[in-house]
């Protein structure tokens, strides 16, 4: 009945979790997700189309007003105006159902009620939505133009009924129980005196204000005697109308707290412990609020603080009352003060209507924090003041300093990163241009580290990169730049230099390296450098081409035997292949930017299930012209210069994105470069990508070249089992290539090895691929793998590979690469069918 009706339930109580989760299945509703945090019900209102919230009002991480107050404020990817239901003990306290109106939760309920909920959500879905929360006021006046002039003035505070005589007044207000009855003395036929018995006696705690032309001190005992909530003499200024009014709606609230609370009071007096527990609850439901209020008056001077801003500041209330709010920020900066003092002048005088920003303050013991304050005007008698709000936000600008950081700077050294280096270098060529001075760049590669990650680890690796990284600081000029922008590379940007001093600057830093040692256990590794250098002078078209110099230098220094420092010159033998392998890493590195990078996915069937088993990603370049460009034109350049990871990294991303998108897929193969397994970064990528896709890790399967493989067993062992860990699965590609890897198979961790597709394209028609595939098969078989093979081109090859045992098969005869929307289109129907294309007609019965 309800299942298209998504419900959120946030708590993080497991026995209420589980009692609620069960009487909404018992009510119908049949998707329910679950938080037990406030952060996990952010991520799922971004992630689903909720049409229901329900939280508790103390969870750990934020109470249950500030998480309606996101929703409502429209900050969030969900639909602001979704009924919001708030559990609590303390429900039944007036204060706490007017907390419930102004943040807008549409209802409160008892954790002793909880069993209701599904009746609950009920009607919360089938209320209409109100766009104003307005109380409603009747009107009961027969002057047209008083009863106008009221609603003129009150129309943007309350909902307005009027009528002219008593009869249809009283009509009128047991239909709707008005939250204010405004009623006039003298009315024809039926005085307001008898009206005001009539509702008082229906309705004793009614708010009712009589209306007269005659006051007198007589009438107005009179009138309050008889029950009336308040009194307005006519004719009236517009500022006393809405006051008294607010008063008389406040009134209620007020009334019935307190009432409340004394009840309390007398029943908790039975056991002193259950009255300090219910007091406790009440105060803290009032300190949740957190937010500090404060109102200043025309000279911008504090006249009213709430309890908060001791918490906040530290500061005594009363000892704060006359301040002003300027004498609470730091001291050093005249300007903050003059620009706040303006603003707030701006908004007291009408100027402008309201206004926020982020405001530096110093608390009591001289500590700075953040607050978010939000400014708005208040008139009250003529009188114009201020009423601010303040927020703490330190942690969040903690956390925004810290990203700032972070995305700045490397993590392991601290120097700037690659992402920095690439900003500066181009404000640098701007630079060039504009002012006409020449500026340097130094490319640098430490010669052999490798060794050492690969003899000592890499945790000795990483110490010898801080040590160096320190070493080379000390060397670089204050207005230069030292960037860590790769594993073992760096840059310098050097400012306002001339071709020999900053081949002096290279050869400098060649030397602090040359000069460091590293001495392991037992052993030591003398250190050097390869520099490659380009000297920035405005010739060139952009910025980027200044870096492929520096790069072209750096290959051929390395090119010459290393630890050698090379300036770039276009007569250098070697630089027309550089260029070119250069040339494409640029151009992958603008397809990542503009998100020109595509993936097509090819079916692998699953020869056993008879039905396709997962897809293989591959990875596709679209140039600016729209056509695509296939990886055998861009790998070996992105592997020979070294960024391979940059798009081993980027498939990562655009493939657990893709199986969040479209589910249907249900399993991917994704394809990893020898480079990958040398980036420390690779597994926290994967697992990030998992955690905010929200993708299952099973459902991915990553390869890996048989060569690649064997480069470095240890290493590759290592992270397959990393993989392994977070739940994905792995696979050897290309698999018999090199017959070397026989010995080795048993200590690789794969779940699937895929036949090199040399030996299956031309297995119906070439004996030795036959005995080979054949051999293969049962080698993985007997190591319980999986024997996937590609290339399968024809039915006579299909047919072979089913005689032989394999399990899985891929192919232009099983399905070519298509684009996601195409694989739908293609692969999906034949699925739902049953009717892989005519595989099926090759399998044995």
């Amino acid at each position: 009945m309800h299942q298209d009706n998504q419900i959120l339930v946030a708590c993080d109580v497991e026995e209420t979790l589980n009692l609620m989760v069960s009487r909404l299945d018992d009510g119908g509703y049949r998707s329910v997700h679950l938080a037990r945090s406030a952060q996990e019900a952010l991520a799922l209102l971004d992630a689903h189309a909720i049409r229901c919230l329900v939280t508790t009002m103390d969870l750990s991480d934020l109470d249950g007003w500030r998480l309606a107050r996101l929703v409502r404020c429209g900050a969030l990817n969900c639909n602001a105006s979704m009924p919001i239901i708030v559990l609590t003990d303390v429900w039944s306290q007036r204060i706490a159902e007017v907390t419930a109106r102004e943040y807008g939760v549409n209802r409160l309920l008892a954790y002793s009620d909880v069993s209701a909920i599904a009746e609950e959500v009920g009607k919360c879905l089938s209320d209409r939505p109100s766009k104003f929360n307005k109380p409603r006021l009747l009107v009961i006046e027969d002057a047209a133009d008083t009863a106008d002039l009221i609603r003129r003035v009150l129309d943007r505070q309350y909902r307005i009924d009027v009528v002219d005589n008593g009869e249809d007044g009283i009509q009128l207000w047991k239909q709707y129980r008005h939250s204010l009855v405004l009623l006039d003395y003298m009315l024809p036929n039926m005085s307001g005196e008898e009206i005001l018995k009539i509702i008082l006696a229906i309705n004793a705690e009614q708010a009712v204000v009589l209306m007269t032309a005659h006051s007198s001190r007589n009438l107005a005992e009179k009138i309050m005697l008889l029950g009336a909530t308040d009194f307005l003499p006519k004719p009236f200024r517009t500022e006393q109308l809405r006051h008294v009014c607010e008063l008389a709606v406040r009134r209620e609230d007020f009334m019935l707290s307190n009432r409340q609370f004394s009840d309390q009071v007398k029943y908790l007096e039975k056991s002193e412990r259950e009255y300090r527990n219910i007091s406790e609850k009440h105060q803290q439901l009032l300190h949740n609020l957190q937010t500090v209020v404060m109102e200043l008056d025309d000279e911008l001077n504090i006249t009213y603080l709430n309890y908060p801003w001791k918490v906040l500041m530290g500061y005594d209330i009363q000892a704060s009352i006359g301040k002003s709010i300027c004498d609470y920020l730091p001291t050093e900066n005249r300007e903050d003060y003059v620009a706040l003092q303006k603003k707030l002048c701006s908004v007291l005088t009408g100027e402008i209507l309201s206004y926020e920003l982020e405001l530096c303050l110093l608390d009591d013991s001289g500590q700075r924090l953040w607050a978010q304050m939000k400014v708005r005007r208040v008139i009250h008698s003529d009188i114009s003041s201020l009423t601010i709000c303040l927020d703490n936000i330190t942690k969040r600008k903690q956390a925004q300093e810290e990203l700032e950081y972070i995305a700045m700077h490397d993590a392991l050294t601290g120097l700037f990163n690659r992402h920095y280096f690439e900003e500066s270098l181009k404000h640098l060529y701007a630079d060039t241009l504009r002012s006409k001075r020449q500026h340097g760049l130094l490319y640098i590669d430490l010669d052999h580290f490798k060794v050492i990650n690969d003899t000592f680890g890499h945790r000795e690796g990483d110490n010898v990169l801080r040590e160096i990284s320190k070493s080379m600081s000390r060397r670089v000029r204050a207005s230069d730049m030292l960037c860590r922008i790769g594993g073992d590379e760096y840059a310098v940007l050097v400012h306002d230099i001339d071709e020999q001093g900053l081949y002096d600057i290279a050869k400098d830093i060649q030397k602090i390296v040359n000069d460091y040692t590293y001495h392991g256990e037992n052993h030591q590794v003398n250190m050097g450098c390869s520099i490659g250098v380009s000297l920035m002078d405005g010739k060139l078209g952009c910025a980027e081409e200044y870096l492929m110099q520096a790069d072209i230098a750096l290959y051929v220094a390395k090119g010459r035997g290393r630890n050698i420092v090379h300036t770039y010159d276009l007569r250098d033998n070697e630089s027309e292949e550089l260029r070119s392998r250069i040339n494409w890493a640029q151009r992958v590195r603008q397809a990542i930017a503009s998100n020109r990078v595509v993936l097509h996915f090819q079916p692998v069937f699953d020869v056993k299930k008879e039905e396709y088993g997962y897809y293989e990603a591959l990875v596709r370049l679209i140039d600016e012209n729209g056509a695509l460009i296939y990886p055998e034109k861009f790998i070996s350049a992105l592997e020979q210069t070294g960024e391979m990871h940059l798009l081993d990294r980027w498939v990562i991303k655009l493939a657990v994105e893709q199986l969040r998108k479209t589910p249907s897929l249900r399993k991917i193969a994704i394809n990893l470069s020898a480079q990958a397994f040398n980036d420390d970064n690779l597994v926290p990528v994967i697992k990030e990508s998992l955690s905010a896709n929200l993708v299952d890790p099973s459902a991915i399967t990553f390869e890996l070249t048989e060569s690649a493989s064997l480069f470095n067993l240890n290493v590759t062992t290592r992270v397959i089992d990393q993989l392994h860990d977070i739940g994905c699965s792995f696979a050897i590609d290309d698999f018999g290539s090199g017959f070397s890897s026989f010995s080795y198979l048993k200590e690789l961790p794969a779940d699937f090895i895929k036949l090199d597709g040399s030996f299956v394209c031309r297995l119906h028609v070439d004996d030795v691929d036959k005995a080979l595939v054949k051999s293969l098969i049962q080698v993985v078989k007997a190591l319980g793998k999986k024997a996937v093979a590609e290339y399968v081109e024809n039915e006579e090859v299909m047919k072979l590979l089913v005689e032989y045992g394999i399990d899985y098969v891929q192919g232009n005869y099983i399905g070519k690469a298509l684009a996601v929307d195409d694989v739908l289109a293609s692969y999906m129907t034949y699925d739902s069918r049953n009717d892989n294309l005519d595989v099926m007609g090759v399998l044995p019965r």
